[in-house]
């Protein structure tokens, strides 16, 4: 009897941030109290009552079918699992979409990488969304796989009526990559850490294709499949945080405080969040402390989403000679020369290359290096 206990914690979580949610507006939105969100989260309540799971799977926008993926861990049908609704007010990526338009098509996997908080989950479902149709035997979305091994995936997305899910972890990653190379799906595997989790899962004639996500880049695959997701154009920023805060704040405002975030759809989901759920705080109270490179990281949190929190989880795994090039960032405001580790961050949208071998970081990234672990 497989263990779901992990999958069920990640589950409902990564539903929530997919939606764009914290713990407390998915408790508005659903009636259930953000007491047993978070415990069912924590699997400190392990069998919540169907009526508490329906509704969190109609505020998170799951259909009928796809509400399964919210059954207490003692009864989840792992494996088999539909998308989470799109993020709301997605805006923009009209050429990364393309792009995952075109690789889809003829790759069989490829790989989103980016800034912690850039939307790389956010727009994995968006374009699984838009080409579901291509893919007649269904899109899987597992959750998060962070830590999972690559048997653990494999039995996750294997039917659960298929003896091999139950199997040893050989048994279980062949079955797996007989269903890839049998099925005409779309698996999109987030949060991927390292090639050991996905490499093994792969085969080359696979008919089924798999769409990944990360926060660094997997070597196992071609440069050529993997594609950076950037920050939000300025314009893209200042039209998904209009949306996002829905007249609450002025346009210049506005435009104010999507510069302050630089683009970042997590420091831009923050930021509505603030300006709607504390109407005492002035646009121009948060616009002060988003321009202080000393206070921004802490003016951007609401609830469990945190930009310093995102960015501390991706930079525990950067290579030493990575994390040393982030504390270099703590120099004045300008370009750093090209020391070791830049070319690492530059991969994965930490800092931009510029002329005469010299990175610009990211202001959010700058902001970050201030109070960075070893800094």
């Amino acid at each position: 009897m497989r263990d779901n206990t992990q999958e069920q914690l990640h589950r409902l979580r990564s539903l929530r941030i997919v939606a764009g949610l914290t713990i407390e507006e998915l408790a508005v939105r659903s009636g259930v109290s953000p007491r047993t969100i978070g415990g069912i989260e924590r699997h400190r309540i392990h069998r919540p009552h169907h009526g508490t799971l329906r509704a969190l799977g109609a505020a998170l926008g799951l259909d009928v079918r796809d509400a399964g993926q919210l059954h207490a861990a003692g009864e989840q049908v792992a494996g088999v699992t539909g998308l989470p609704g799109v993020t709301a007010h997605f805006t923009g990526r009209h050429d990364e979409i393309a792009w995952l338009t075109r690789q889809l098509r003829r790759r069989p996997a490829v790989q989103l990488i980016g800034l912690p908080g850039a939307g790389k989950t956010a727009l994995a479902v968006q374009a699984a969304t838009v080409l579901a149709e291509r893919f007649p035997d269904g899109v899987r979305f597992p959750g998060p796989v962070a830590d999972a091994t690559a048997a653990t995936i494999a039995r996750r997305l294997l039917p659960p009526s298929d003896p091999a899910s139950h199997g040893p972890d050989p048994v279980a990653i062949g079955a797996y990559r007989d269903l890839l190379r049998h099925r005409r799906i779309l698996v999109l595997l987030d949060d991927v850490r390292d090639d050991r989790q996905v490499g093994p899962l792969l085969p080359p004639d696979a008919l089924g294709v798999t769409l990944i996500t990360g926060r660094h880049p997997l070597t196992g695959l071609p440069a050529t499949d993997r594609r950076l997701v950037p920050p939000l154009p300025a314009a893209d920023a200042r039209a998904a945080l209009t949306a996002m805060v829905d007249g609450t704040a002025p346009a210049p405002a506005v435009a104010a405080l999507a510069a302050g975030c630089g683009g970042l759809p997590l420091a831009l989901r923050v930021t509505a969040n603030r300006l709607l759920t504390r109407p005492q705080w002035s646009a121009q109270w948060l616009i002060d402390r988003l321009g202080r490179p000393e206070r921004v990281l802490d003016a951007l949190v609401a609830g469990d989403l945190s930009v310093r929190d995102a960015f501390e989880r991706t930079y525990a795994g950067l290579p030493a000679r990575a994390r040393r090039a982030v504390r270099l960032l703590t120099r004045p405001a300008g370009p750093v020369p090209a020391e070791a580790g830049f070319l690492d961050l530059a991969e994965r949208g930490w800092v931009t290359a510029g002329r005469e071998h010299r990175y610009e970081p990211h202001p959010l990234v700058r902001a970050f290096a201030r109070v960075a672990p070893g800094t």
